[in-house]
């Protein structure tokens, strides 16, 4: 189970098919449309005192309704098959721990048709009520793979012949060149530390975001949606292989593709 804060979240939570069990409103939220429907829909609807949610959550201004949701799990064979299948990214997270990155890469990589996401061990939780808030409803859509170790990652990617693109800050290719089109795993590492150096080099390819002026690096969450929408690009211009079939004729390279990470985290935006 988890907590999904707002009526606007609740109406995707409605939209997407997730299965809710009860939802919490304070008085004022009781007409909400959001509201309204799930009780239509037949979930069990509690009215709780004014001001009663900022007492019991974890968040900095409840939005007066709560509906408690039960999660679905995907595996990470699941996730990898889609992304061959139909030739798209699959984002990894690599012990990102900040909730308005986690929650705003899930929500690029809706945007950007990743095949899904994977949270490596060590990011923060999916259904930390401030990350489900950051996703804005992405987290009812995209399968996304929990608590899962990179070594297993990587071992799936290759068990599946998936190249895998690690971003980096220096050294990398340019995205335009880089090994960003059809099925692909981008990591994106840690935002302090970024993606450890033995990580980077068992990757067959890395990309790092051309800059200018004095910018050392860049946010988590933004280089990883740079990174995301130049793949989404390539995909919709036909500018790379997107097939399993297509990816065997073309030799693996060592290169390796870097992000910046070392800045103050993303604040959720919803």
């Amino acid at each position: 189970m988890f907590l999904v804060d707002g009526p606007v979240l609740l109406a995707e939570a409605l939209r997407a098919g997730a299965e809710l069990d009860e939802v919490y409103a304070e008085p004022d939220a009781l007409d909400d449309p959001s509201v309204r429907a799930a009780a239509a829909a037949g979930v069990s609807l509690h009215e709780v005192a004014p001001g009663g949610l900022a007492k019991v959550l974890d968040l900095r201004s409840p939005r007066g309704v709560v509906a408690v949701v039960r999660s679905t799990r995907s595996g990470l064979d699941e996730v990898l098959g889609r992304a061959l299948r139909e030739g798209r990214p699959v984002l990894v997270l690599v012990s990102l721990q900040d909730p308005g990155n986690v929650g705003t890469l899930v929500r690029v990589a809706e945007a950007t048709g990743c095949a899904g996401v994977v949270l490596t061990t060590g990011s923060v939780d999916l259904h930390n009520p401030k990350t489900v808030r950051a996703t804005a409803g992405s987290v009812f859509r995209v399968p996304v793979v929990e608590a899962v170790g990179l070594d297993d990652v990587l071992a799936g990617c290759r068990a599946n012949g998936l190249p895998v693109v690690a971003t980096v800050g220096r050294g990398g290719s340019a995205p335009e060149d880089a090994r960003l089109g059809g099925a692909v795993a981008v990591l994106v590492g840690a935002e302090a530390q970024g993606l450890p150096d033995d990580v980077v080099a068992a990757c067959d390819d890395t990309v790092t975001l051309p800059m200018e002026g004095r910018v050392e690096s860049l946010n988590a969450a933004v280089a990883g949606s740079a990174v995301l929408f130049e793949a989404a690009r390539r995909r919709r211009t036909g500018d790379a292989p997107a097939t399993a079939a297509d990816r065997a004729a073309i030799p693996t390279g060592g290169r390796s593709v870097e992000l910046g990470h070392n800045d103050p985290p993303m604040e959720a935006s919803r």
